[in-house]
């Protein structure tokens, strides 16, 4: 069966007394729903601080991971998005072994190293801390068999080597021009050298193997042609030339170096031989005239003719 309504009370004094009850009742109800509201109230104002300390998190690690991009991108892309640095880089193949380094390289300065597919250093470019440049080649073996370089006052080198490592040919050009070309035996000494001045004259030198030099080829700057020839102890001793007319002599010299006998053409064509003393003085002088006639001439210790014939 449905309920109904409260059955009313017997008397006036009953019914006040339950509309008395049912006022404090809805009083509690009111006084509930008060604190509820405050209650939730409350956790509004909690749920918008949490929300606003949450969106200030949100922002710090947002500036921080802006920041960190930014670093990363200053250090790969600094300027421009094609530019990469770094300290040092190494580029390996598939096997994983390091084929090109490129970075400073202590006392040498700045180095790019190319590797073989064993991992062995094959050719080099470096800058040194002077600014001077090079190229380095280098064999099977992994030593040195070529390097091209540019010394600190400008000069370029040229140096080839054996496969011992030690030099064999050297080609340079100096400061003042000068040109050369240096061949050196395994040994490490120089046997032969073509140099050019910078006035033009070409000198070619032939050593023995403990470097002394043993032949000479050159055109002076008077354009006098000469060839000399060397002792062992380096003093000349023997030394043909031809003058920028055509006269052709032989010079004998002492193992001073000073000259003791000369023959030759002079100019016309006529033929000499003259004998010097220790102190490079004609003291006999052998020629022909110009009819053929020889002349004999002697000198004397204070340079005066002494006997003559004809």
């Amino acid at each position: 069966m449905g309920s109904g309504p409260p059955p009313r009370p017997k008397n006036i004094l009953a019914w006040l007394s339950e509309g008395r009850d049912r006022l404090g009742e809805l009083r509690q109800t009111l006084a509930e729903r008060t604190r509820l509201e405050e209650e939730l109230s409350l956790l509004r104002q909690e749920v918008r601080r949490l929300k606003a300390v949450g969106w200030a998190v949100v922002g710090v690690l947002g500036l921080v991971v802006i920041s960190s991009a930014l670093t990363v991108s200053n250090m790969f892309f600094p300027a421009e998005s094609n530019e990469i640095r770094a300290r040092r880089f190494s580029v390996v193949d598939d096997s994983g072994m390091t084929r090109l380094r490129l970075g400073p390289a202590g006392e040498e300065g700045s180095v790019l190293e190319l590797a073989d597919s064993r991992g062995g250093k094959r050719v080099a470019i470096v800058v040194r801390r002077d600014g001077a440049p090079a190229i380095e080649l280098l064999g099977e073996e992994h030593r040195s068999r070529a390097m091209l370089e540019v010394l600190p006052d400008g000069s370029p080198r040229l140096e080839l080597r054996g496969r011992d490592g030690i030099s064999a040919a050297t080609v340079g050009v100096k400061s003042d021009g000068a040109t050369s070309v240096m061949l050196v035996d395994r040994s490490g000494q120089p046997r032969s050298a073509l140099t050019i001045t910078p006035s033009g004259p070409a000198a070619l030198t032939l050593y023995d193997r403990t470097g002394s030099a043993r032949l000479g080829l050159a055109v002076r700057p008077d354009d006098w042609s000469e060839m000399d020839l060397y002792d062992r102890g380096g003093a000349l001793r023997l030394g043909l030339s031809v003058s920028p007319h055509g006269a052709p002599v032989i010079s004998l010299d002492d193992n001073q170096g000073r000259p003791r006998m000369l023959l030759g053409l002079l100019v016309n064509d006529k033929p000499m031989l003259d004998f010097f003393d220790h102190r490079g003085v004609g003291r006999l002088l052998l020629s022909l005239r110009a009819t053929g006639t020889p002349r004999l001439i002697a000198v004397g210790g204070r340079n005066q003719i002494i006997w003559e014939a004809p």
